[in-house]
């Protein structure tokens, strides 16, 4: 079963749009991808919050799991949890029921 894992978050202050971008883009080559079960990873930017959200798939919540355990000690994800305002974080991790695509 896919779970999908959304992440809502701010940055610590000082950085730019484009930094953290670029922060992410580290995890995701450099962390993410390595993980078992990772699927694949959307960013999204909020205007008028000021938040990001980061949507994740991933094989099975095992391996969500295991993953979330190790990004705190690793040093390819060190850069992206220093930037975070972890007040901020919250997380929904839900099962997928159904998917819809455009098919035309």
């Amino acid at each position: 079963m896919i779970i999908t894992e959304i992440v809502r978050m701010k940055t610590v202050e000082g950085i730019t749009k484009d930094e953290f971008i670029g922060i992410v883009d580290g995890l995701e080559r450099n962390f993410h991808s390595r993980q078992k079960g990772f699927i694949d990873t959307e960013l999204l930017y909020h205007d008028e919050e000021n938040e990001w959200y980061m949507i994740q798939h991933w094989n099975s919540k095992d391996d969500l799991k295991q993953a979330s355990k190790k990004i705190f000690k690793d040093k390819d994800a060190e850069d992206f949890v220093k930037s975070l305002d972890k007040q901020s974080v919250k997380m929904l991790i839900l099962p997928k029921i159904a998917t819809w695509a455009n098919t035309l």
